[in-house]
C-alpha cells in the first residue's frame, strides 16, 4: 500500500472513530432517558419540575409515557448499533462492518429526507393539526406563534401554547395570544432553511459513507494503530 492510501485510511478511520464515539454516547444518554421513561416516569418529572424551565415542563407533562420510552429506547438503541458498527469496522478495518455501515447510513439518509419532506409538505398544505399534542405545541412555542388567532369563538379558551408555556395548562386567553400565524411563520422558516437542512444532511452521510469505504479499501486486515 502507497503512502497516500494509507494516510487517507487513517485519516477515515480517525474521522469515523471520533464521530461515531460521540453518537455512541449520545445513544446511550437517551437509552438511559427512554429507560427511566419506562421504570419511573414519576421520578423524572419530579427531576424536570426541579430545573424550572416552564416550557420543558410543559410539553412533558402528559408525554413520559409506555410508547415514548419504548420509542426512544429502541431508536437510540438501533442508531447505537450502527454507530458501534462504524467504530469497530475503523478501528479492525472489516471489510463487512464498513460495507454496512456505509450502506446503513446512506438508507439513514433517505430516510430522513423521506420524512423530513413528509412532514414539512405537511405542515406546509395543512398547517398545524387541531388536536393539541405535543408536537403542536412544540411548534406554536418555537414560532411563538398561533393559528387560533383570528378563527377561535369566544367562548372557548385557546390552547395554552399559543400563549407561552407560562399559561399551561389553561390560562391562555386571546388577549395573551402570539399575534403571528403559525401557517405564514412555518412556510417563512422553510423557504429560507429546508435547502440548507437537506444539503447538510446529504454531506454529512456521504463523508461518513465515503471515509468508510476508504477505510475499507485498505488491503491490510490489521487493527488500525
Amino acid at each position: 500500500m502507497d503512502k497516500s492510501t494509507s494516510k487517507a485510511s487513517k485519516i477515515a478511520a480517525w474521522i469515523l472513530m471520533t464521530i461515531n464515539a460521540i453518537f455512541m454516547v449520545i445513544c446511550l444518554l437517551f437509552v438511559a432517558l427512554g429507560l427511566w421513561i419506562l421504570s419511573s416516569p414519576s421520578t423524572l418529572f419530579k427531576v424536570i419540575e426541579v430545573t424550572g424551565n416552564s416550557t420543558v415542563k410543559a410539553l412533558t407533562q402528559d408525554t413520559l409515557t409506555l410508547p415514548v420510552g419504548i420509542a426512544i429506547t429502541s431508536v437510540a438503541v438501533f442508531l447505537f448499533f450502527i454507530s458501534f458498527m462504524g467504530f469497530r469496522g475503523a478501528m479492525t478495518r472489516s471489510p463487512f462492518l464498513l460495507f454496512m455501515y456505509s450502506a446503513l447510513v446512506l438508507l439513514l439518509l433517505l430516510l430522513e429526507c423521506a420524512l423530513l419532506y413528509y412532514f414539512s409538505s405537511n405542515l406546509v398544505e395543512k398547517g398545524l393539526h387541531k388536536d393539541d399534542g405535543l408536537w403542536t405545541h412544540a411548534m406554536r412555542l418555537a414560532f411563538r406563534c398561533c393559528e387560533h388567532n383570528t378563527s377561535i369563538p369566544e367562548t372557548r379558551k385557546p390552547p395554552w401554547s399559543c400563549c407561552g408555556p407560562d399559561t399551561y395548562p389553561d390560562n391562555c386567553t386571546t388577549s395573551l395570544m402570539y399575534q403571528k400565524d403559525c401557517h405564514a411563520s412555518i412556510v417563512s422558516w422553510l423557504d429560507r432553511y429546508q435547502l440548507p437542512m437537506y444539503t447538510s444532511l446529504a454531506v454529512f452521510h456521504v463523508v461518513m459513507a465515503t471515509c468508510a469505504i476508504i477505510r475499507r479499501s485498505s488491503s491490510t486486515s490489521q487493527p488500525f494503530s
